[in-house]
C-alpha cells in the first residue's frame, strides 16, 4: 500500500511536545487511513531523597483515522491506551487519557528531534550536578523547622488516648531523641487516667521515620513518614492496626488539647 502523502501526518518526520524536563514526541505515518509508529517519552525525573534519572520509553501503536482526527491504540506495556489526536493548522493535538487539555504537538525533523534529546539529556546532567546541593539544603531546612516545633499530638477519637510526641534533638545527620507521653483512658473511676511517658530515639531523612522504644522489656520499633514537610507524620503503634496521624502542635495548642482532651474522655466514661 503506497503511504498517503496528502495526510498531515505524514508531512513530517514526527510531532513533538517540549517542556521542562520532558520531551514527548510521536512518529507516526498512514496510509489508507491506518496509522502506524511509536510514541516516545522522555523525562527527567527527581524525587526528593533520590537521585535525578533519565526515564526513556518507547511504544509501538496502530490507529485509524476517524471523523475528529486519529485514534492512536498504543501498547503501555500490555496494556493498550488509547488516543485521541487532531489537527489544528500544522499542529498535531494530543488527548492522552486523564489529562485536562489536549497538548499541542509541533511538526517537527530528525535534525530537531536530535536537537531536543542533547537538551533534555544535559537537563538530566545539570539536574544530576545540582542533586547534592539541592538535597542538602531540603535537609537543612527540614532539620531546622523539626527542632523549632514543640511537639507532634494524636488523639483518638473516641476519647481513649492521646499521644504526645516531643523531639528534644534532631541532628541534621539523620539522628532523633525525646519522649512519647501516652494518657490512656482507664475506665476506672478512681483512676480515671494512666499516664505513661517512653523515651525515644531513632532515625529519619524527612521522609521515612524510625523510632524505637522499649515496651514491657522488649525494644519497639514505630515506623512511618513525614508529610511533604516536618509538620505532620504517620506512625505505627503498638495498640492500633494501622498508622496514627500525629500534627504539629505549639505549647498552648497542647495545653488546651490536653485539658480537653481529659475533659471529653470523662463525659464519654459517663454515657458508657
Amino acid at each position: 500500500m503506497a503511504e498517503d502523502r496528502k495526510d498531515p501526518l505524514n508531512q513530517a518526520d514526527a510531532f513533538a511536545y517540549r517542556e521542562n524536563g520532558h520531551l514527548f514526541w510521536f512518529a507516526v505515518n498512514s496510509r489508507t487511513g491506518k496509522v502506524k509508529g511509536k510514541q516516545h517519552k522522555m523525562r527527567v525525573i527527581e524525587e526528593i531523597g533520590k537521585p535525578p534519572f533519565l526515564e526513556e520509553k518507547h511504544y509501538r501503536l496502530k490507529g485509524n483515522e476517524t471523523d475528529k482526527g486519529y485514534e492512536f491504540k498504543v501498547n503501555h506495556g500490555g496494556n493498550t491506551t488509547t488516543i485521541a489526536a487532531w489537527f489544528s493548522g500544522p499542529t498535531l493535538m494530543v488527548e492522552e487519557p486523564g489529562e485536562k487539555a489536549a497538548k499541542e504537538y509541533k511538526a517537527v525533523g530528525q535534525e530537531e528531534i536530535d536537537k531536543y534529546i542533547k537538551d533534555i539529556q544535559q537537563e538530566y546532567e545539570t539536574a544530576v550536578y545540582h542533586s547534592e546541593e539541592k538535597e542538602n539544603k531540603r535537609l537543612r531546612k527540614f532539620f531546622s523547622d523539626l527542632n523549632q516545633i514543640y511537639g507532634f499530638l494524636y488523639s483518638a477519637e473516641n476519647g481513649s488516648l492521646q499521644l504526645f510526641l516531643k523531639i528534644d534533638e534532631a541532628l541534621l545527620q539523620g539522628e532523633l531523641s525525646g519522649t512519647l507521653l501516652m494518657v490512656a483512658d482507664t475506665g476506672n473511676e478512681n483512676n480515671p487516667y494512666e499516664e505513661t511517658t517512653y523515651p525515644l530515639n531513632g532515625i529519619t531523612d524527612g521522609q521515612v521515620l524510625r523510632l524505637y522504644t522499649e515496651i514491657d522489656g522488649t525494644q519497639t520499633m514505630l515506623k512511618g513518614n513525614f508529610h511533604g514537610d516536618a509538620t505532620a507524620f504517620d506512625l505505627s503503634f503498638w495498640l492500633s492496626d494501622s498508622n496514627l496521624l500525629f500534627k504539629a502542635v505549639t505549647e498552648e495548642e497542647y495545653k488546651r488539647s490536653y485539658t480537653e482532651f481529659k475533659a471529653k474522655a470523662t463525659v464519654m466514661r459517663k454515657q458508657r
